[in-house]
């Protein structure tokens, strides 16, 4: 909530919600969460082919 406005931040706070995480452990949640997407690609070929096929489809219509 860094971009509400101090007075607002309690009205929009949901009760019971878990406090914020901190930077360092979001970086290592997104670290895991990452090496568990290339475990999973690497897993099974299928995965790679579909991101094969997707980078090719949009780079014939030109998309980056």
């Amino acid at each position: 909530m860094q971009n509400v406005h101090p007075t607002v931040q309690p009205l929009l706070r949901i009760p019971g919600a878990p406090p914020p995480i901190s930077e360092q452990e979001l970086q290592r949640l997104r670290s895991k969460a990452w090496a568990d997407v290339a475990a999973l690609e690497a897993s099974d070929p299928r995965y790679h082919r579909a991101l094969q096929d997707q980078v090719q489809h949009n780079a014939h219509m030109g998309m980056q």
